[in-house]
């Protein structure tokens, strides 16, 4: 009977569409490989004049570092050097150091510490006095995971915390035209507890409080989106934007095995202004299954009002790690082209590269307890610990150069 109760629940919070029926604009899979070989850049594909301000890279928990700077200085710095407009931070509070920002700091953060005051603290600070013109970034305070008690308190708690920060960005920066984008990690991770063996949900073994966690995720959402919402109607001059966006990891659970997810449990049921797309489970040889999932996932979303219908599904993360699976500099730089045909015929507005430096590890070393070596290191890289190119930055060097032809 419990069975037959939970599953009638999660059918109700769960919009499926057959994935095999689900044809991405009328298109079939032959159509849909043409356009992505004709957006390729390797293969004539038109690079856009602004690519510097739709291609970006994050910078979190790196493993090395290259200056003596605090880690979120040199990083930043980093990425405008390579010639990015847009860059991807972690934003969590924490007692003590910064949660992947802890190389040449000294944060003295605390756990009871707002949003407002994580945004004034001096390493931030002066990195958003540089001049990019999108920052995201992740947070996930808040969310009330699996827990059954009434989380009115707390949700009116990140609904504050959501309205304070955009009005303290709004109004910083209201004579500047640069964009927060306030997004939380990997939500179908955070839907199920986390990244351990049992949080790897299965079709036929998900976790008994699903339905509870789905349910605390929408309220979740709403309250960072309402937040978000009410600043902005309290200050509509501001030349700065500020937006909420969800990000999925988890698409192809929903589609395929009708499992609870962000993309399909939560999304038909919020309102948001974006969607960020983790998009590892979007990697195939030919790209059509990314092409796919960013239809699937501006299908599923209901944008605010304020984003005038435009349904803004953008990619939070890719990569190809360099340093795993005997991967050959072609292969990297062939994937990384034909992602690049994906997301340039689709038009996503912004593209996050995981990331500035590597932060995986071959053997799980602890995270930022040294300084770590080339070979240890995954290669999940713009830039490698002798302070080199990766091949995924030789690649985007041509790209970038040549979208300066296009102005």
């Amino acid at each position: 009977m419990k069975k037959v109760i939970f599953i009638s629940f999660l059918l109700t919070l769960t919009h499926f569409v057959n994935a095999q029926d689900f044809v991405s604009n009328n298109l079939s899979d032959e159509q849909i490989l043409g356009l992505i070989e004709k957006h390729r850049p390797s293969k004539g594909g038109k690079i856009p004049s602004n690519l510097k301000y739709r291609l970006g890279a994050t910078h979190v928990n790196g493993q090395y570092h290259l200056t003596d700077e605090p880690f979120i200085i040199e990083g930043a710095k980093k990425v405008q050097e390579l010639g990015y407009g847009i860059l991807k931070l972690w934003f969590y509070k924490a007692n003590g150091q910064a949660h992947g920002y802890k190389y040449n700091s000294d944060w003295n953060l605390t756990q009871t510490m707002t949003l407002k005051e994580l945004a004034n603290h001096k390493y931030y600070d002066e990195v958003f006095k540089m001049p990019f013109k999108v920052f995201a970034l992740n947070i996930k305070d808040g969310y009330g995971k699996a827990s059954t008690e009434d989380q009115t308190e707390n949700l009116n708690r990140v609904e504050k915390e959501f309205y304070d920060l955009t009005t303290h960005f709004l109004t910083k920066y209201k004579d500047r035209e640069v964009s927060f984008i306030l997004s939380n990690w990997e939500g179908d991770w955070m839907l199920r507890g986390g990244t351990s063996a049992k949080s790897k949900w299965r079709k036929d073994s998900v976790s008994p409080n699903a339905p509870v966690r789905v349910k605390n995720m929408i309220d979740w959402v709403k309250a960072r989106q309402k937040g978000v919402s009410r600043a902005r109607n309290n200050f509509q001059d501001s030349k700065c934007k500020v937006y909420n966006a969800v990000e999925v990891n988890k698409v192809y659970d929903g589609i395929l095995h009708s499992m609870p997810s962000i993309t399909t449990s939560v999304l038909p049921h919020v309102k948001v202004d974006m969607v960020a797309w983790s998009a590892y489970d979007g990697k195939s040889e030919d790209g059509i299954k990314m092409y796919k999932g960013v239809d699937y996932l501006r299908h599923y979303m209901n944008p605010t009002a304020y984003m005038k219908g435009e349904k803004f599904v953008f990619i939070g993360e890719i990569n190809e790690h360099e340093n795993r699976n005997n991967r050959t500099k072609e292969y990297v730089q062939n994937f990384t082209d034909v992602i690049m045909g994906v997301y340039l015929a689709q038009k996503i507005p912004y593209i996050f590269y995981w990331e500035l430096y590597s932060n995986d590890t071959k053997k799980g070393s602890k995270k930022q307890d040294r300084v770590l070596k080339y070979e240890e290191l995954a290669g999940n890289w713009l830039i490698r610990p002798d302070g080199s190119f990766g091949w995924a930055q030789e690649y985007f060097n041509v790209l970038l150069e040549r979208s300066k032809s296009q102005n």
